[in-house]
């Protein structure tokens, strides 16, 4: 049999895309992912402000438990079969589309059988209470809407039509706060959150059918599937084996510190995901973008420290006094029940700053075709955080999830960006780059909060944080008079600049 149908056109129906298109479609889609971002974002702070009120950590910890099994049943029907399409040179084939496609629902149907029967078990040995088990089972069967979109999400995600994409993830996240909040209303504790998402996902699989206009219509083989798991198996088990270490967060917060305590921790979680927001924009977008120029070493490297350097300046110069401002601000807006969190919230803050820069490694080293060392590292470190996490948390109670976490992070981040320097000459001293202003504006937050606690004494959380801001802004100022070359408010104007110039008039 023919490997493709006669009558099958290259799955794209585009003329392949060159260095400079490449470019300037990555960069419309950084700027299209990033207006998606800020309006997810002012979503997500009407959500959060209003489900806060109606409803309970205990609430949160039920369907953090629940989530977490869809969440590694999404895993591992994705296979990575699309991420081999993404990365390859030529246009996919209808045979090769059509292949992966139906190996993603076959997987999915497995995968949601296995949870069904498994729904009981798991309700009982997580303490889900009476509907722990339909909960699981309704989340399993939402898999379907996942992996029903992984293809075309695919193809328009190879051809960088990454404005598209936003539009429909927008709103997706309107779709799924209107449909969380209107549940929490009408007093449906953690169904509102497995309500929501499920309305999400629904309205996504429906738009993003429409927008990639495409069928079924080649044929299934074997050798296309055996040929795409020889990259795809390594890239998904980058994200399948540490989504399933991470499980230990509900099991050993569950079971020290009670549902409550998993609440708390799946809510510092989401907050502090505003800096992740920002890396998910850059990960999707790096990826394809890396992918195509991997053949051209040169601008590849100087691409990626770039994009390393920008948003290590915007992340440096702005996390620091989002962190301390969290304490008074959490139980002001938030309620007093959440007040426990501030300080995880903090440490999950500053993690997640690192793991934006964290993201365009790891898009790197899998463009680069080395994702079975993407694994062994990501395997490592999420080994390290089980470990250190346990420990923390028997030591310091829920905060030590925080701390723990952020030093794997930061080790972590130092090793990746070691490893990419070594496979591209062009990259030499990737590592001190990366590091450098994340160690010295931490030391620098840490004084700042260390002297406001000292001078303040028993103030107020609000007076302690002005202090804090204050002293943190001179010494931030001084670090960059010291500053040889391009600074971080100095990096800072150049994308400023750079942003007026492409919206300036030919």
């Amino acid at each position: 049999m023919s490997s493709r149908s006669p009558s099958a056109p290259d799955a794209a129906d585009a003329p392949p895309l060159g260095m400079s298109d490449v470019k300037v479609r990555a960069q419309r889609s950084i700027i299209a992912l990033l207006l998606r971002t800020v309006g997810s974002l002012g979503l997500r702070v009407v959500s959060s402000l209003t489900l806060s009120h109606l409803l309970f950590p205990g609430d949160y910890g039920v369907f953090a438990i629940v989530a977490f099994t869809s969440a590694m049943g999404a895993f591992l029907g994705d296979l990575g079969l699309s991420a081999s399409l993404v990365r390859q040179q030529h246009e996919p084939t209808q045979d090769e589309i059509t292949s992966a496609f139906w190996s993603h629902q076959a997987f999915t149907v497995f995968i949601v059988g296995t949870i069904v029967l498994l729904a009981p078990w798991l309700s009982s040995t997580y303490e889900l209470g009476p509907s722990g088990a339909a909960m699981v089972g309704t989340m399993a069967i939402g898999l379907f809407f996942h992996s029903l979109r992984v293809i075309p999400i695919m193809m328009l995600e190879r051809q960088l039509r990454f404005p598209t994409l936003a539009r429909i993830e927008l709103i997706e996240s309107v779709a799924q706060t209107a449909g969380s909040i209107l549940l929490a209303s009408l007093h449906f504790g953690a169904w509102s959150l497995i309500g929501g998402g499920l309305v999400r996902g629904a309205v996504g699989m429906v738009l993003f059918w429409a927008a990639a206009g495409w069928r079924p219509q080649g044929t299934f083989r074997w050798d296309i599937v055996k040929r795409l798991l020889s990259f795809g198996i390594w890239f998904q088990l980058t994200g399948i084996i540490p989504a399933a270490l991470q499980g230990w967060i509900p099991l050993v917060v569950g079971r020290m510190e009670g549902k409550d305590g998993v609440g708390l921790v799946n809510w510092a979680t989401a907050l502090a995901s505003v800096p992740l927001a920002v890396s998910s924009v850059l990960t999707r977008v790096a990826y394809p973008a890396y992918s195509r120029m991997q053949e051209d070493s040169a601008a590849l490297a100087d691409y990626l420290r770039t994009s390393i350097r920008r948003v290590s300046a915007v992340l440096c110069l702005a996390i620091p006094f989002g962190v301390i401002a969290l304490p008074p601000f959490i139980p002001v807006v938030f309620g007093e029940r959440w007040s426990l969190a501030s300080t995880l919230v903090q440490w999950f803050t500053i993690e997640a700053s690192m793991l934006a820069v964290q993201g365009l490694l790891n898009s790197q080293q899998n463009a680069s075709g080395h994702a079975r060392e993407r694994m062994y590292v990501a395997i490592t470190g999420s080994l390290l955080r089980f470990g250190l996490g346990v420990l923390a948390v028997l030591h310091w109670g829920i905060v030590g999830v925080g701390v723990s976490a952020t030093a794997v992070t930061l080790t972590e981040l130092w090793f990746t960006a070691r490893l990419v320097s070594r496979r591209n000459p062009h990259l030499s001293r990737l590592e001190f780059e990366v590091m450098e202003p994340f160690l010295t504006v931490g030391a620098l937050l840490a004084l700042a909060v260390g002297c406001s606690r000292l001078a303040m004494g028993q103030d107020g959380l609000l007076v302690q944080a002005l202090v804090a801001a204050g002293l943190l802004t001179a010494l931030v100022l001084a670090r960059e008079a010291t500053r040889r070359g391009l600074s971080l408010l100095g990096e800072l104007r150049a994308l400023v600049q750079h942003l007026r110039a492409r919206r300036a008039p030919p």
